[in-house]
């Protein structure tokens, strides 16, 4: 039973603790929970996302004690402000994985939210929240395009990394590949959220077929490395990199974007000739 894991016993434990120092702090008219803990996804490994709601009055000086306001409800051990919201991404005591976003009381219907589980505050704040699953076309194009093009871009990095000998950080490489670039493309067959999902997390949402896919392609890559076989590298890559095409440019119709259709040929000719042996 999940509840029995250490891991979500002092989560839980942490959550019980926010709600009963912060709830009490006026200056946090109401505080909840978004992403896997929120939306069903999470398992007992799942880290927790904190939103506070801040009133107008308080923000400056909540927001300059942010740290202090954190660790009333129990020590920090790391903490890092995220980049691009008012957000504080912290390694609590115990160890529990925390992240605290700040809100402006008054901005709470300023963007769209997937999912919300209420912790405290009254009903009315919570009926201001843009509540909803689907993200729209235009984030799910962005983030297409952007994972994608990215991959494509930075493609001849198999070539560069086993020619430097490095090849475990190739190991490395090569798993990350089918994690961020195959399943979420997989998923995304299905999912409209499925490159805003956390990473770890998707490939338990793909159905069982594609799933086990994906672990005999680590599988492979893993046999291929540890055997020292550099022929059955690249053959491995060259299909992983066709299966990403594949599901890219099926993806990328879907979504009225155009996908460059020469680089399949051209990085598989590539890899044919300069593959380092």
């Amino acid at each position: 039973m999940s509840e029995e894991i250490p891991f979500a016993v002092r989560r839980g434990e942490l959550i019980d603790r926010a709600v009963a120092t912060l709830s009490a702090d006026a200056r946090f008219p109401a505080g909840w929970l978004e992403g896997s803990l929120a939306d069903g996804s999470a398992d007992a490994y799942s880290d927790i996302d904190l939103h506070l709601s801040v009133v107008e009055s308080a923000w400056d000086k909540v927001w300059n004690e942010r740290r202090s306001v954190i660790e009333r409800v129990a020590p920090i051990l790391a903490s890092l402000d995220i980049m691009g919201v008012f957000g504080v991404g912290c390694l609590m005591e115990g160890p529990v994985k925390l992240d605290v976003f700040f809100e402006r009381e008054g901005g709470l219907a300023s963007r769209p939210r997937i999912a919300v589980k209420r912790l405290w505050g009254v009903p009315e704040i919570y009926e201001r929240f843009k509540v909803g699953d689907d993200l729209g076309d235009a984030a799910i194009k962005h983030a297409l395009e952007s994972n994608v093009l990215g991959f494509l871009q930075g493609a001849t990095w198999p070539v560069r990394l086993l020619a430097r000998g490095q090849l475990k950080t190739f190991l490395f490489c090569e798993i990350l590949l089918v994690e961020t670039g195959v399943i979420p493309l997989m998923l995304l067959e299905t999912d409209r959220r499925a490159f805003h999902r956390n990473m770890f997390t998707r490939a338990k949402l793909l159905p069982p077929k594609q799933r086990d896919e994906c672990a005999r392609l680590v599988d492979r890559i893993e046999t291929s490395v540890r055997g020292g076989d550099r022929i059955a590298m690249r053959d491995l890559h060259i299909e992983i990199h066709g299966k990403i095409c594949e599901l890219a440019s099926a993806a990328f119709e879907r979504y009225g974007l155009e996908f460059p259709s020469r680089v399949e040929n051209e990085m598989v000719a590539f890899y044919q000739r300069e593959w380092p042996i």
